[in-house]
């Protein structure tokens, strides 16, 4: 009995690694079954132990391969996922953790007194297994998803015995970056950045010099939590951290980027410049990643210096309230509406929350219309009102492909439809807009939302159809809002036209 269970046991562990030595199947579906059913296998059998670490440190390769095609598939598609692919991203963040996990239990009997060589090998176990944490969450980040059950405790321990480690800093960086409010090419792009970057994320001094710092319970499977919004718990095993020491190379890349774009305004280069490879502005041929136009990189890397270095507080309460609320999704859906069309197939009921004077919380009922994600403008009203209350989308959570939840900032309580084109664009660079009005203490101004891109120069035109057709000259006061599919600005009548 014993000699058919080794052999039953060999079979499998050459299974595995004939499918491992070959090329990956054409369907990702299909290669995460094969990994996934091989690794069920490999854990009911016996193997002897260096054949195990050498089939766990395959496997981890091909994980992280697999995961590479998810994450260019997620870049490609809008919330909520298609049912298929929302599946294979949780079975694929799981299957990157359980891998994680073979691979540190295999190190766990490498002890204070090994030899060199093992603790070693050790180590860079590890390092494997904090760089298949950071992955899975990568992943489910960019599917609007939660972390798997059990991975922050994980990656929390193992960042205990290295450090500094690179994976679990980048980890804790896009986590405390707030990920549900970046869209899954954003995510995908800071990762890479990243990964890139090496960033320095050093533990704070004390309690007292954490207020734009970050902490841990290591016992906890829970992501990092920022000093500002709540204090740790007395007496746990907490484990602070600060982004400051990353903040000096961050700056530089902001500055080096401004300075750039800022020379092609100044030489009337800028649509050269909206569709420059990033890589080419890199003065020190350092390679940024690809995906973003330099105007959009340039924003991000803001709006994560902002987020590290000042994490931002909720100023208004939000209160629970249940009720039905209706939904049109979409800038341009909003805009037709403005002009007069049918509202069919274009507005669904969703369900409100929690509300506050400057935005809602609210979870679909019913079907979607039109592709969610952060940045993206949809118009909200209660059943029975006809003027919409405008917002844009702050955050998405979407752990179940028929459930997604929005965070929501209100920017008008009313708008119109307008049509605006900036000095230098065609006649087919005619925008359609919403003119929302002043809005205190926000705005102090009247403003138009646009589609991102529109805005390129101080003057422009615009004009709003109705009774009368009025055209007027408008000059921009600079954009208060950029996000990857709208741009806010305020503006006012230009009393010399030109």
């Amino acid at each position: 009995m014993i000699q058919a269970a080794r052999v039953a046991d060999d079979d499998e562990t050459d299974s595995f690694r004939r499918w491992l030595e070959a090329e990956p199947a054409d369907e990702v579906a299909d290669d995460l079954d094969a990994l996934r059913a091989h690794l069920g296998a490999l854990q009911d059998a016996d193997p002897d132990r260096a054949a195990s670490s050498r089939l766990m440190e395959s496997a981890a390769t091909r994980a992280l391969d697999i995961s590479a095609r998810v994450r260019s598939s997620l870049q490609e598609v809008g919330l909520p996922l298609p049912r298929a692919l929302h599946v294979v991203v949780t079975r694929l963040a799981r299957a990157l953790l359980a891998i994680a996990q073979g691979l540190e239990a295999e190190a766990a009997s490498t002890g204070p007194g090994a030899a060199r060589a093992e603790r070693a090998d050790r180590e860079a176990r590890v390092r494997l297994a904090l760089l298949l944490c950071h992955e899975a969450f990568v992943v489910s980040a960019m599917s609007a998803a939660s972390a798997p059950l059990g991975l922050w405790a994980f990656a929390h321990r193992l960042a205990g015995e290295l450090p500094g480690d690179l994976s679990y800093a980048s980890m804790a960086l896009m986590a405390a970056a707030q990920p549900e409010s970046f869209t899954a090419r954003q995510l995908n792009w800071i990762a890479d950045f990243l990964a890139a970057q090496q960033p320095a994320v050093l533990p704070a001094a004390s309690e007292e010099s954490t207020e734009n710092a970050w902490w841990v319970l290591v016992s906890a499977d829970a992501a990092p939590v920022s000093s500002a919004r709540r204090l740790p718990p007395a007496g746990g095993d907490v484990r602070h951290f600060s982004a400051a020491p990353f903040d000096p190379a961050l700056l530089a890349r902001i500055r080096q980027l401004e300075a750039v774009i800022a020379g092609a305004e100044g030489g009337g280069e800028m649509a050269a410049v909206d569709m420059a490879e990033v890589e080419m502005l890199d003065a020190e041929d350092e390679a940024l990643p690809l995906g973003l136009t330099p105007i959009e990189v340039l924003a991000l890397l803001r709006t994560l210096r902002e987020r590290w270095l000042s994490p931002p507080l909720r100023t208004q309460r939000r209160r629970p309230h249940h009720y039905m609320v209706q939904v049109c999704v979409g800038l341009r859906a909003l805009w037709e509406l403005a002009r007069g069309r049918e509202e069919a197939d274009r507005v669904v009921e969703w369900q409100v929350l929690n509300e506050s004077p400057g935005g809602y919380a609210i979870m679909n009922i019913a079907g979607i219309k039109g592709e969610l994600s952060s940045g993206v403008v949809l118009g909200l009203r209660r059943p029975g009102e006809t003027s919409w209350t405008v917002c844009v989308v702050r955050w998405v959570r979407s752990d179940n492909p028929d459930q997604v939840e929005l965070g929501l900032q209100v920017l008008a309580l009313s708008y119109s439809a307008v049509q605006v084109a900036f000095r230098g664009t065609p006649l087919r660079g005619v925008a359609p807009a919403l003119a929302l009005p002043v809005m205190e203490p926000v705005r102090r101004h009247a403003a138009f939302l646009a589609p991102a891109g529109t805005y390129t120069s101080r003057r422009f035109i615009f004009l709003r159809e109705g009774a009368q057709l009025y055209v007027a000259q408008g000059r921009a006061l600079g954009l208060d809002m950029q996000t990857t599919s709208v741009e806010l600005f305020q503006y006012e009548i230009d009393p010399y036209p030109i």
